[in-house]
Parts: C-alpha cells; structure tokens; sequence
C-alpha cells in the first residue's frame, strides 16, 4: 500500500453523510481515511491523535464551535488543514470560517469530483469554495461600487490585483505567464534568483530560465491547470545552473493566466551534502530504515562491517543485518512516540554475510522527513570493547590482589617497625635505665664518704650527667613508643609530642581532630611517625614561631595538614642535597599505605605539609605492641613491661619502678658485688677495668658495648658536656624514703660520716 497518500479525517455528526464521505475517500487512490469524529471535540482529539493533512469538517456539530474547532486543529496540528463541508452557506458563516483559517468552503450538495478536489487542493495549501458562495460573499463590494462598473469586472479586478500583490510577498520566486506563454510580471524573489530585472523577465518564455533538456517540461507544466512540484534546474542570467522546484496552475482573472512558482533547492541539495557526507564519514556503521524496518541508506562503514555491497543492502529488511528481535518490536512499538528513540541504544547480535556474528552496540535515532518518520541506525562492532573490558576486570581483581597484598604487607611492616621499637624501648628500659640508676645509687652512696669539697663537686657533676642521661633516656623511651597511641589516641599522641616541641624550642602550636573514625592501629602508627618526621624539621630547621597541626577527614581517609610560619625552603635546592631524607620518609610513607603527599615552601614563606592516607581496614591486621603485656614477655619481669611505662613528654621525674631497689639483688646472680660490701677505698672505682664484674649488666649477658659514633653526644647530636643543656635536678632514687628503706651499709672502723 502506498505511503504518499494524502491522510484525511472526517468530522460529521450525520451517520449517512459521515459514511458516505468515508467510502468516497477509500475509494480515491491518492486518499487514506485515518478517522472518524461525530462531535468537534472528537474531531479536534483526532487531528491530534492521527496528525492527517485535510480534515473534512461540518460546521454545525454538538459540543463546540466550527470557528474553535478550526484554531485548535491548526494549533496542534501545524500542517492540517480544514476543509468546512456544510448545509448552511451564509455569508457570516462563511467569513468565520475563513477568519479561522479552514482552507476550503464547500456546501453539502457538491459534486463528488468536486469533494475530492478540494481536499487535494488543500493538501498543497490551495483554497477552494463552492462556486454558488463566491457571489454571495462579494454582494458588499458589487452594492459598494458604480453601477457604470460592471460586476465581472469589479470582482474580478479588484480579486485579481489583490492576489497579485499577495503573490509578489510570497517567499519563494512567482512568475505570472500571460496567454502566448511569455513573463509578464515576476516578483522580488524571482529576480533574485535568476539574475534579472523585471524589464529583462518581461517578455521572456519560461523555457528561456531553464536548460535545453527541461524545456518540454516547462510547456507541459504552463499547459495544465495545476501540476505537482516538480525538480528541475533553473539557469541564471550568467549561465550557471541551480537545482530549483517548478509547481504552478492557472490565475482566475479577467483572462487566462499561468503563475508558476519557483523554489531555490540550493541549500537543501547542500544540507542533504553535507548530511550524506556526514554519514559516509562516520567510523560506525550506519543505516537508514523506514517505518517497515527495509534499509534505505548505508554507508561505506556498512559495507566493511558487514561484507554486503550497498546496493545489496537497499531494500532489504534490517534483520539481515540484526536479527534480534528486541530491535523490530522496538521500531514498531515506537513508530507512534519517536521522541522516545533519541539517544537509545541496545546491545544486539550483528550478523555478517558469512553467517559470522558479532556483538554490537545500536544506537537509535528518529529522522523526520517529507516522505515520513525514518530511523537511522548507529552500528559498532564490540568485540574489541568487551575483550578490553573483560582485560579490564581482570586487571581490576589483579588490582584488588595487589592492594590486598599491599596493605597486608604494609600491616607486617608497620608491625615490625613498631614491635622493634617496642623492644628497643624494653631494653633502654631494662638494661640501660637500670644499670644507670644503680650507678647513681653508687655514686650517691660514695658521695657521702668523700671529705674532700673538690671531689665532691666532682662527683656531684658527674651524678647529674647521670641524672641528664636517664632523663634524656626516658624521653627517647617516649619517642619510640608514645603511651597515648598504645590506648588508641591519634591526637593525643600527637599534643604530647607537639607539647615536647614547645617545651625544648619554645614553638606555639595549634592541633585540630577533626576525624571522626578511629584509625586502624597500623594506620594509626603511621600517620603519627610520618607527622613525628614533619615535626622534627620543624624543630630543626624551621626556626617558626608557630605550628598548626590538623587532622581532617577526607574521601574515606585521613588529610593531616601541617603549616609552620617558619623560613621555609626552595624545594628544589633541598632534595637535591645529599643527606636530607626527612622528606623522601614523609613521601614514602605515605605512598606505601596507598595515599599521597604534598610539599610546599619557598624562602620566607613558611611549609605545608600534607599527606593523605585510607582509613579502611588493612587485611593481615595483628594487634601492635601496645598496651599492657605480659611480664614474661620482658627481660626482668614485670620490671620493664611496656604497660608500666607512661612518662609523661618533658617530665623528669622516673617512674616509680625505676626507683625501686628491688630487683637489683638477683638470686640467680649470688657472685654480684652488695652495696653492702663497697669499698670507698677499692681503685677500681677510680680506674675501673673492662672485665670488672661490678659494670656487667645485672640483667642481661649479652650487654651491647657503647656505640662510639655518638663521640660524647646524645642521641639528639647534643654535647653531654656542655653545662647549658644541664637540665633540672633529677634525683635518683631517695635512700631515705620510707617505702624504699636504706640498706645498712659497712663502713670502716671508727668512720661516722652518715
């Protein structure tokens, strides 16, 4: 069945006349009756239901107005037009009507040939009324004019100059030909396109703007009352060709007269260029189907993809090229609602000439268009796609392995790190704390039986360099295990060590918590010993008056901002110098629990630290070394267990357990010289041998010699000489105190020095 035929609604509320223009409209083959309506409320919803191009409508029908009916029909259908057919041709009626805009009167009584006409001529924006209405619509003007004027004159004079005018504002090219088939007048348009004047049209024959291969085509097309549009080339003053539309018919008038309509098809041949190009160009595929699913472009991409030739393709049902069903029933199901096809798109299965399938990607797009609703069709080829993506999600699980296996690893290493810590802060506490203490205890015992004054002082000095050492001591105790992050406080461990800081260099500080999930203890440690790097160039080097810490909470992780006010630095100058690893330690720490880190200074303004690490659990996760232990896990029992260590940053005062003297008598050890027996006078206190049994280590055989690159200098590279780091009194354990009890000690006959 054909597809160009003119689509009609007819609206009637009597059931014969309704029927009996039904069956003229079947009947006709260049006309498809697409509705019925018996009310203008019907005829209006199926205008807009049906979207016809002529809607034959009675004038009086219930439930609304013809003149209301006409404007809503126009309004929501742009491209209808009305034809009115009724039983009442009153000049009112009439009038109203056409104010409206219905493109055709006709009076019920009209000829069938008649009926179809006018609906045809409708359909190309002609306007017909019935002969019978013309004279009663123009008795105004006949009872206005002279009686000398006759009446064919006057109407047809004053109609013809009107429309003529009318037709010199139309948008496209008009030429009126007169009788011997010659120009008489042409419009601004017309002149315009073929490059001439209105003195060089005049007089010129129609077949003179065309080539020699059209000129039969222009006489048939002045010959006949009305003709189609028809495509053609027009041929302008210079002699260049444009493709151009010729439609035209005859001039109702005082005498016979031709006007041919001429339309420049220059842009829409270049649209239509650039539009093929466009699809030719394109690197998918692409097809071009009508509403019965038959191709009716493909471009050169088609070809390649599927191995047909085009003309092959033309003509042929889509489902040779996809023959999944989800794409007919789609193409069907929204043949009525095409604004749902934009931007839609499917995973199908193509198929190639060689029965070979693929997987493929259709994107669906609706192309409006005169001959009606097309839809192009945007073909890729996947195959490429799902094997990168398939790579893709195995590179994604290979992804997820190796950050499983980093953060395990990262949980071992910062165990160990921190487990070695651990038992470097044991041993300082059990062997190197506990061997000072009982040298302080022997210095003050044999500070009482000196008489001499000088050596006295001698010996009071080197007491309080004991004092310093075991001061200096306790605090690198704290360095290595901060007692706050044993009970899991990131902050607190942090103003600890910030208070430190201040304490020794006189730097303010200010620290924002602002995280509000509890680090994992590995995560934890980590973030405090790469601040604790920060920090320390802040102590040594930034010369700042003050510091701000901040620890925020940022895309499921942790951001630890530090900002001094200090000299700052040149980056560049700083890292390309030997020896300053501070901030590679920063930045490598950060990378290894999967974050980042960020440095900036410049001279004069200051540095900015951050670094940003994941709070997610860590697989392999093993408790630290934190917190209470069991005793059996120290050298010394419960003496050094790590749970009784809690010195407070920049205290001087030992922990109670230091000062205790029990302990110091080991029954496994009986050969161990006894305060008891000290002999003031043995030189061995003046030049003490390497292998003298009194400087063994009381608790451990394996007692590890002094490290000779400290050169007499702590662990902070300070000078243990120099009096101005002599810090406040640190007295060793009280002899007097009533808990701790004096041991007797034996002195010599008749020496009463107490």
């Amino acid at each position: 069945m054909r597809d160009d035929r003119i689509r009609v609604v007819v609206a009637d509320d009597d059931p014969v006349v309704r029927e009996a223009l039904a069956d003229l409209i079947d009947s006709h083959p260049d006309l498809a009756l697409v509705g019925l309506a018996v009310n203008h409320e019907q005829a209006v919803r199926a205008a807009a239901e049906h979207r016809p191009r002529v809607v034959v409508m009675d004038v009086h029908m219930p439930k609304g107005d013809a003149p209301s009916s006409v404007r809503a029909i126009r309004e929501r259908v742009p491209g209808a037009r009305v034809v009115a057919l009724s039983a009442h041709g009153d000049r009112e009626t009439v009038l109203n009507m056409l104010t409206a805009g219905a493109t055709g009167y006709l009076v019920k009584g009209t000829p069938a040939e008649e009926i179809t006409e006018a609906i045809t001529r409708a359909a190309r924006d002609q306007f017909s009324m019935a002969g019978e209405l013309v004279a009663d619509c123009t008795e105004p003007l006949r009872r206005a004019d002279r009686a000398s004027w006759r009446f064919e004159e006057l109407v047809g004079g004053r109609l013809e100059e009107s429309y003529l005018e009318l037709l010199g504002h139309a948008p496209c090219g008009v030429l009126i030909v007169g009788a011997r088939g010659r120009i008489e007048s042409a419009n601004a348009h017309a002149r315009h396109m073929f490059g001439y004047s209105s003195a060089e049209l005049r007089d010129k024959r129609l077949r003179d703007l065309v080539p020699d291969r059209y000129r039969t085509a222009t006489e048939q097309l002045v010959g006949r009352l009305f003709t189609a549009p028809s495509a053609m080339t027009g041929r302008r003053r210079d002699g260049t060709e444009f493709p151009a539309q010729f439609s035209g018919g005859h001039l109702q008038g005082r005498r016979p007269r031709c006007v041919v309509f001429v339309a420049d098809l220059s842009r829409l041949r270049a649209a239509e260029s650039r539009f093929r190009q466009l699809i030719e160009s394109s690197p998918d595929a692409m097809v071009i189907v009508d509403s019965a699913g038959r191709i009716q472009t493909a471009n050169r991409r088609t070809e390649a993809l599927f191995g047909y030739d085009r003309d092959q393709l033309i003509g042929r049902a889509v489902e040779a090229l996809l023959p999944d069903q989800p794409l007919t029933i789609s193409l069907r199901d929204w043949a009525d609602s095409p604004e749902e096809l934009m931007g839609h798109s499917m995973e199908l299965v193509g198929r190639r000439s060689d029965a070979k399938q693929f997987p493929a990607d259709v994107s669906i797009s609706p192309l409006r268009t005169e001959d009606g609703l097309l839809t192009v069709l945007t073909i890729r080829d996947i195959t490429e796609v799902q094997r990168a993506q398939f790579v893709l999600e195995r590179s994604l699980e290979l992804l997820e392995v190796t950050d499983r296996d980093r953060q395990a690893l990262l949980s071992h290493l910062v165990h160990a790190q921190e487990a070695e810590r651990g038992r470097i802060a044991a041993d300082i506490h059990d062997d190197t704390i506990q061997v000072i203490t009982a040298a302080s205890l022997r210095l003050q015992q044999l500070r009482r039986r000196l008489r001499d004054p000088e050596e006295q002082r001698v010996m009071e000095k080197l007491d309080e360099t004991l004092k310093l050492s075991l001061s200096r001591l306790r605090q690198l105790i704290f360095d290595l295990r901060p007692s706050s992050l044993e009970h899991g406080c990131l902050a607190a461990a942090l103003r600890g060590l910030l208070e430190q800081i201040r304490t020794e260099t006189g730097v303010e500080y200010r620290l924002e918590d602002r995280i509000a999930a509890k680090p994992p203890p590995e995560t934890m440690a980590l973030i405090y010993r790469t601040a604790q790097e920060a920090l320390m160039n802040v102590r040594k080097h930034a010369r700042a008056k003050t510091v701000h810490v901040q620890l925020l909470g940022l895309d499921d992780g942790c951001l630890v901002r530090i900002v001094d006010d200090g000299q700052g630095y040149n980056p560049l100058e700083v890292e390309s110098r030997p020896g300053h690893l501070g901030l590679s330690l920063i930045q490598e720490r950060a990378q290894i629990a999967g974050g980042w880190c960020r440095i900036e200074s410049a001279p004069g303004a200051g540095t900015t630290v951050e670094f940003w690490v994941p709070l997610g659990d860590t697989p392999g996760h093993r408790p630290l070394p934190f917190g209470p232990a069991d005793a059996s896990d120290y050298p010394g029992g419960g003496l050094g267990s790590p749970g009784s260590l809690e010195p407070p940053p920049g205290s001087l005062e030992p922990p109670a357990s230091l000062g205790s003297l029990e302990g110091l008598d080991r029954p496994d050890r009986p050969d161990r010289p006894d305060a008891d027996g000290l002999d003031v006078e043995d030189p061995g206190l003046e030049d003490p041998r390497p292998d003298d049994p009194r400087l063994e280590d009381p608790r451990r055989e394996d007692r590890r010699p002094e490290d000779p690159r400290l050169n007499g200098r702590d662990l902070h590279g300070r000078d243990l000489n120099d009096p101005d780091l002599a810090g406040p009194d640190l007295d060793g354990p009280d002899l007097d105190h009533p808990e701790l009890g004096r041991p007797e000690l034996h002195r010599p006959e008749g020496d009463t020095q107490p």
